[in-house]
């Protein structure tokens, strides 16, 4: 049987939240279209703050606004690509981004910006070397906190330790499942038993919650139903501290 991908199935939804899947769907088919530009606007991003903190630009000019307009869309640009993918990437990029802006703004403003400085009871002299520190400052924590939501974002396995549990279907699924096979030896049938005559009272009283228990079988480990049967010479595993049965816990659903 042919099995259709997600992707392709049929929207069912109506109203706003059928809005809502028609959006999240596009962006999902053009997530690497949307990654490949927001580098390519934080590269331009970089190379337009170094361009501007090693030039001048008159307030008010033409190559003023063509700044401003450049620094909004390749932000805007970046701000897309992770719009929706969650609450904590949109902030951290919100943050970054707003950072970036001022950080590539302000650095065509150094010269204009020197002199002395008050406020409240102190005062001193901003100098252009000092205001440029501050803009690259700014710019380079932004870009930081940029490529850091994107990380979330697309690629949060980066972010994990490499001695990280596995998840707990990926640990279950290294063990085969067991499904009353008999072997026949010297032409008789291997006896088997239930696998709750292995048990003793209090483990069966707790059965309700295992879907499959971690059982030797043939020195191999196999996941077992609690109602089946399993040649008579296996043995179920416990933990070592407590003593309590091995097995794979079901899942509980909330209505």
């Amino acid at each position: 049987m042919d099995v259709i991908p997600e992707s392709r199935l049929p929207i069912l939804h109506t109203g706003k939240g059928n809005q809502y899947y028609v959006i999240n769907e596009w962006f999902n088919r053009n997530k690497s279209v949307l990654l490949a530009l927001s580098i390519v606007s934080i590269v331009l991003l970089f190379l337009l703050h170094l361009y501007l903190s090693m030039s001048k630009i008159d307030p008010g000019s033409i190559s003023e606004k063509f700044v401003m307009l450049t620094t909004i869309a390749l932000v805007s640009i970046v701000a897309v690509s992770v719009i929706w993918k969650g609450i904590a990437p949109i902030a951290l990029c919100a943050i970054g981004l707003t950072l970036v802006y001022f950080g590539t703004l302000f650095s065509s403003y150094a010269a204009s910006m020197v002199g002395e400085v008050y406020r409240r009871a102190s005062h001193g002299f901003a100098t252009e070397q000092s205001i440029l520190n501050l803009t690259h400052g700014y710019f380079f924590l932004g870009i930081g906190m940029v490529i850091f939501s994107i990380i979330i974002a697309y690629k949060p396995s980066l972010l994990y330790t490499r001695n990280r549990p596995e998840p707990m279907h990926i640990v279950w699924e290294k063990y085969p499942i067991w499904y009353d096979n008999t072997k026949v030896v010297e032409g008789y049938y291997e006896p088997s038993v239930s696998l709750k005559s292995l048990m003793t009272d209090e483990e069966k009283y707790l059965l309700w919650r295992y879907e499959y228990i971690l059982t030797d079988v043939h020195g191999t480990l196999h996941l077992v139903k609690p109602d089946k049967n399993v040649p008579r010479d296996s043995a179920i595993l416990r933990d070592k501290m407590s003593g309590t049965i091995i097995g794979k816990v079901k899942n509980f659903y909330c209505c």
